[in-house]
């Protein structure tokens, strides 16, 4: 990952992100050696108005990668103790449920449902995470 790129997701500079959406999309994508996204650093730095101001309808799915250690950004968020990422990503995951329920081809049991069960390598949910 670009240095820029990290110090704009930890810093929570969301003009730098909405400037790479209309240039260099792939900035978006870039990844630390540790398989870290923008989201990652924004919810371990607790940049609630970096997940609120930087949702693009296509990078939702951004904020469920895993990293290498398998933390999606809700695991790194209730790691430090930030309970406003951390409600605002289980919101957001409860609207991709209620869409995909909308959706007859996918019914009830859509991948939104499944995402606050995502595990880590050690086994461990957002929410177990958040209990220790």
């Amino acid at each position: 990952m670009d240095p820029s790129v990290y110090e704009a997701a930890e810093s929570g500079d969301v003009g730098f992100f909405r400037r790479a959406r209309h240039g260099d999309v792939s900035v978006l994508h870039q990844k630390t050696p540790a398989h870290k996204n923008i989201f990652h650093i924004a919810a371990e730095y607790k940049q609630l108005h970096f997940f609120r101001d930087v949702l693009f309808d296509d990078q939702s799915l951004l904020f469920w990668a895993d990293n290498k250690k398998g933390n999606t950004p809700l695991h790194v968020a209730a790691r430090v103790g930030c309970d406003e990422v951390v409600q605002f990503l289980i919101e957001h995951a409860k609207k991709l449920l209620h869409m995909e329920r909308a959706d007859e081809e996918r019914g009830p049991n859509g991948e939104a449902n499944k995402l606050l069960r995502i595990t880590n390598l050690q086994g461990d949910t957002a929410f177990h995470v958040a209990a220790k």
